[in-house]
């Protein structure tokens, strides 16, 4: 055992992948649940604590491993090829890497996520699409899988096959059945989905032979519905392990009800995937069935006690867009200010805002934070009634031509608006103005005709406005600034602007009043 959990030298990755050089996965129980009164002690099984994160690391290693033994697995083997959208194909394309495979082809339903296929692609997989039932029988000729079978046959190109190859429910009974035993030797119950049926088979062989009297739950989809991973009963059927000696009862469980179940597991500290509330789902229904019919104390130890363990097969991470399809909205919280979701879609960079004094400097001459010297654009954002009776003036130095170009943008806003990144309405209703003038390259006022090739400041009444705007011109490409403050700040000290044609000093103006 690797006790320091330290991995090196040239096999370094593949004893990182090897459970025999890892120690357990973790076997937690659950403090509290619906059966704690009648001495049932429920433990989760981690399987997630592997380093591929999910259990199918575990057959799709055995299955490699016995290629490799008995050379349909070589130094010649250009491609491996499984029907997979999932974890047993994502394993693959980490383990194969690692032993040198070219490449790992995964052939998927065209029904599979967006997000499911971001995930594949993530991971370096070459993808084919597949139309017709998203989980198709083993032997259906029209199939994907059998389809991978066949191209399995081609020379350098190898076929793991986990929904026909021994190796899958094998590696349960090589590794996750004697840890189960090692870490819970008076086990009486073991609840796993199905899917190939590998982890309840061999897991559950492995049981039966160490402590006869462990009672096997398999746990299905519900018929016609759907939860990543695990099979309805109905397509169990035609499998060929072995997993008719392993299970001793099957339950049918709803997707609803596995999401909630996996979510609640999530919220509690054990982080699991769908299948995982699956399981634990299936493992309530038995429990619940068994005390009905007064059969509870038929699975107690020689403590009186009744210790079961369900497989969490992986994370939750990947599964999210599902879990939001199935998670009614009264079990998640609400969103507070959620009308801002749509608006203020653009990065902010600390960069972009200047002090009244940076303002001032650019308008001298001197080079903008991106060292550049462009003609220069002012964005006036007040009341038109306050940019013509009150106007921005800009000082002129002796001998100079003006500085900078000013245009005037209306809003509605008054200078006794509440701040917009304060007050969540004012940046709905302020931001979806601006967007609606500054985002638009063919505005007739604020287009790339007027300001493409140009440095834009933008200044309002006390800065909140124009933060908003300076992201959105930047989103167009256009090199922009707000100074921050707004003109309170910026006319109070300048030597450059200042409000009003008379140009008087800017303390004794009437627009401060106001603001």
């Amino acid at each position: 055992m690797n006790q320091n959990n330290v991995f090196s030298g040239k096999n370094s990755l593949l004893d990182y992948y090897n459970p025999d050089k890892n120690p357990p996965t973790p076997l937690v129980e659950i403090p509290e649940h619906p059966f704690s009164a009648d001495g049932v002690r429920i433990y989760a099984k981690l399987m997630s604590f592997l380093p591929a994160t999910n259990i199918k690391s575990l057959p799709a290693l055995n299955m490699l491993q016995d290629a490799q033994e008995d050379g349909r697995l070589n130094s010649k083997t250009k491609e491996v090829i499984e029907y997979s959208s999932g974890n047993t194909v994502i394993s693959l394309a980490i383990l194969g890497r690692i032993m040198g495979i070219p490449n790992v082809r995964a052939l998927i339903s065209n029904k599979t996520t967006d997000e499911k296929i971001k995930l594949l692609r993530f991971f370096g997989l070459d993808l084919t699409l597949y139309p017709g039932p998203s989980q198709p029988q083993p032997f259906d000729p029209l199939g994907g899988i059998r389809d991978a079978v066949e191209l399995g046959k081609q020379p350098d190109t190898f076929t793991p096959n986990q929904y026909d190859n021994d190796m899958n429910y094998r590696a349960h009974m090589r590794w996750t059945g004697p840890q189960i035993i090692q870490q819970l030797p008076d086990i009486s119950a073991l609840a796993c989905a199905v899917g190939t049926s590998g982890s309840m088979t061999g897991t559950g062989l492995y049981l039966k032979q160490q402590k006869p009297g462990t009672v096997i739950v398999g746990v299905c989809t519900a018929q016609g519905d759907r939860v990543p991973g695990p099979r309805t009963l109905e397509l169990l059927q035609p499998v060929e392990f072995p997993w008719r000696e392993s299970a001793d009862c099957v339950e049918e469980i709803a997707s609803p009800e596995s999401f909630a179940m996996a979510m609640d597991l999530c919220r509690m500290g054990i982080l699991c995937g769908p299948s995982s509330g699956l399981a634990l789902c299936g493992l309530y229904s038995f429990l619940k069935r068994m005390k009905e019919e007064g059969k509870l104390d038929s699975l107690r130890n020689d403590q009186g006690q009744i210790p079961a363990v369900f497989l969490c097969m992986d994370g939750p991470l990947q599964y999210m867009s599902e879990f939001f399809d199935k998670i009614p909205e009264s079990l998640l919280k609400p969103i507070r200010n959620s009308e801002l979701l749509t608006v203020d879609t653009y990065p902010y960079l600390p960069a972009w805002e200047i002090s009244p004094e940076q303002a001032d400097e650019i308008l001298l001459g001197s080079p903008s934070p991106e060292s550049t010297r462009l003609p220069i654009v002012i964005i006036d954002i007040r009341r038109r009634s306050d940019s013509t009776t009150l106007p921005l003036t800009i000082r002129q130095r002796s001998g100079t031509s003006s500085a900078a170009s000013i245009l005037d943008l209306d809003i509605g806003a008054y200078p006794t608006d509440p701040n917009p990144f304060l007050d969540p309405s004012t940046m709905v209703s302020q931001w979806n103005a601006l967007d609606k003038r500054l985002h638009n390259p063919a505005d007739p006022v604020f287009g790339d005709h007027k300001l493409k090739g140009k440095m834009v400041i933008c200044v309002c009444y006390s800065g909140g406005t124009a933060r908003a705007a300076a992201p959105i011109l930047r989103h167009r490409g256009l090199e922009t600034y707000n100074v921050i403050g707004g003109l309170e700040e910026w006319c109070r000290s300048s030597r450059v602007v200042g409000i009003g044609r008379n140009q008087s000093n800017v303390k004794d103006s009437p627009v401060l009043a106001k603001l």
